[in-house]
């Protein structure tokens, strides 16, 4: 007789995880780790530029315009990813509440809106933040990504089976994002 060692998920997304696996896949996937040292170095090219210009013309000399462009950068890199979490808040909130199972075939997930059963092989690593679990694939962009929410578990003990499914499955890489993720975040 088979022992039972699926683990069931039942949540309704919210906007933190979401913004939260995103934040994860960003630091995780080598093209979301490229495109976030680009977008420092913009950022501290534009406050180089900036500065430099403020030293030869003056405080008094920088106009509107000026002051108006460096504020809507800031906003823009600090907002873009919560307004792509709310993006997907919004789909997740489609498809209701949903019930998935982690077991030695891979994740099912069950909602109101959608049913799918994906193979462990989609995915190729994992990492485990503070509230959330993410699987990413294995390609450059981690474009497949599925969170799962701590708080969707029904018992305590239940996150160290989910943590070793996830480990079984998805080999020693996945582990160690884990482990660098924990002390990361």
């Amino acid at each position: 007789m088979a022992v039972d060692v699926s683990v069931q998920l039942t949540y309704v997304v919210t906007w933190r995880e979401i913004a939260d696996g995103l934040r994860i896949q960003m630091r995780h996937s080598p093209a979301g780790r490229w495109c976030y040292r680009v977008l420092w170095g913009l950022v501290a090219l534009f406050g180089a530029v900036t500065a430099a210009n403020l030293l030869t013309v003056g405080v008094g000399a920088a106009g509107v315009t000026l002051w108006r462009s460096l504020l809507l950068a800031c906003v823009f890199f600090v907002v873009i990813r919560w307004l792509a979490a709310l993006a997907l808040l919004a789909y997740a909130r489609h498809l209701g509440e949903h019930r998935v199972t982690v077991d030695q075939d891979g994740i099912s997930t069950v909602s109101e809106q959608h049913t799918n059963q994906t193979g462990w092989g989609f995915y190729g690593r994992s990492v485990e933040g503070r509230r959330v679990f993410v699987l990413l694939t294995p390609d450059v962009w981690g474009t497949g990504v599925l969170v799962l929410p701590k708080r969707g578990l029904a018992a305590a003990q239940d996150t160290e089976r989910l943590r070793s499914l996830i480990t079984e499955h998805l080999g020693a890489a996945g582990t160690q994002a884990s482990a660098r993720s924990s002390r990361v975040e």
